[in-house]
């Protein structure tokens, strides 16, 4: 259990209707009774008001926690929130959310769940790198602190050290990324993080433009791809894919027009080809470019390489 943690559940302990002990305050918490000691000195210089009458423990009377006006399923709703498995994956952010939650308990403790409420299953792919990183780059950025990072590029299949100014770490499709000035190309980009092998400080520090606006850096990529150009892209859909487009959400600006023999024709403006090629590829023969020219060539080109990596086989 996290510091913050502990201390919402010291303080739901100590609004009860008995005194405690510091050992049996240890005992219940599992920590040392030096440990309890520090916790009620914390509380107290945060303003909770805590009594002690000949080595016991409570809050001064009349002292509540102010509970919340949740309905059941706004509470179930909150607490799915809470345990989502993307941003419980980092130990770092974890915590927060365990200390979170566990205020949310403390004020909330005569909320029932609702039946109604939803379960989250989601799996986040990023790995150590991530872990690792993600709570360094959070410092440098509310800091302003510029970063050396070696960075391990698909593109060029290299390994080497970039000066990063870090504006905003994110989640998008399955991984944490960061959107960071780059020095060496002096342009925005974004880089994964399960990439980022190491980083140590430069020194220097700058100012986050006022002006940086992540959602519309993104909004005409399919995924993560930012490019500079503007395509306009027409896909055409077989009928037994029909319900995956129709029902289903890709993008904010797409368009799905159902045709009368059941297939489905999809349109959508991007400045980047790359992301949708290898989503177009993975529907098989069910799924054909309309336009632009560039992006049929795109597909036809990585269909090539799968059959001649498998036709060795």
């Amino acid at each position: 259990m996290s510091k913050g943690a502990r201390l919402i559940h010291l303080t739901h302990l100590l609004e009860g209707n008995r005194e405690w002990r510091p050992k049996e305050l240890a005992e219940r918490l599992e920590i040392s009774e030096r440990t309890v000691f520090r916790d009620l000195a914390d509380l107290e210089r945060n303003g909770i008001p805590i009594a002690s009458d000949e080595g016991r423990y409570r809050l001064v009377a009349g002292a509540t926690l102010r509970p919340l006006n949740l309905t059941g399923a706004e509470h179930g709703l909150l607490k799915l929130a809470l345990k989502n498995p993307v941003l419980r994956r980092p130990a770092a952010v974890r915590q927060m959310l365990e200390s979170m939650e566990a205020k949310l308990d403390a004020a909330t403790a005569q909320v029932e769940e609702a039946p109604e409420t939803l379960h989250l299953a989601g799996v986040d792919h990023s790995g150590a790198n991530a872990d690792r990183m993600l709570p360094i780059l959070q410092e440098a950025i509310a800091e302003g602190r510029e970063l050396s990072v070696l960075y391990a590029s698909l593109s060029g299949g290299n390994r080497r050290w970039r000066a990063l100014r870090p504006y905003r770490v994110f989640h998008r499709g399955d991984a944490w990324y960061l959107a960071a000035h780059c020095r060496e190309n002096e342009e925005l980009r974004l880089f994964r993080l399960d990439r980022v092998l190491d980083q140590r400080p430069t020194g220097e520090r700058f100012e986050p433009p006022a002006a940086f606006d992540l959602e519309g850096l993104l909004s005409s990529a399919w995924e993560v791809f930012v490019g500079h150009e503007r395509h306009e892209v027409r896909l055409r859909f077989a009928p037994a894919l029909a319900p995956l487009i129709v029902n289903a959400h890709h993008h904010p600006d797409e368009v799905v027009t159902e045709l009368p023999d059941g297939r489905v024709e999809y349109a959508v403006t991007l400045n980047s080809l790359e992301e949708i090629a290898r989503w177009v590829l993975g529907f098989g023969g069910g799924a054909e470019v309309l336009a632009p020219v560039a992006l049929r060539e795109r597909v036809l080109g990585l269909a090539r390489q799968v059959l001649a990596a498998h036709r060795a086989g």
